[in-house]
């Protein structure tokens, strides 16, 4: 009974140490994985044009671009921004 008990504390103490190593990996990953979003997500950096809101019609629209929803804009001067790809 002694060797099996002894084989359960190693078992407790793997496990323990396991979970340690996980939370300190989504620790280190989750915390750069927002400046990753950002970069994702950044307008500019797939070939957009960041424009003011309520400009969409005559300043994306009518040069034949299309707006894009998926990508984000940073506000500039307190205003909401879109992303316009303009046609080739």
């Amino acid at each position: 009974m002694k060797k099996a008990s002894a084989n359960m504390w190693w078992i407790i103490i793997g496990a323990v140490i396991a979970l340690i190593v996980m939370i300190v990996l989504l620790v280190m990953f989750t915390g750069k994985s927002g400046t990753l979003e950002k970069g994702i997500l950044d307008c500019e950096s797939k070939g957009g044009t960041c424009m003011d809101k309520g400009m969409e019609q005559t300043t994306c629209k009518d040069k034949g671009g299309t707006v894009s929803s998926a990508f984000t804009c940073t506000k500039e001067n307190d205003k909401e921004r879109f992303c316009c790809f303009e046609g080739q």
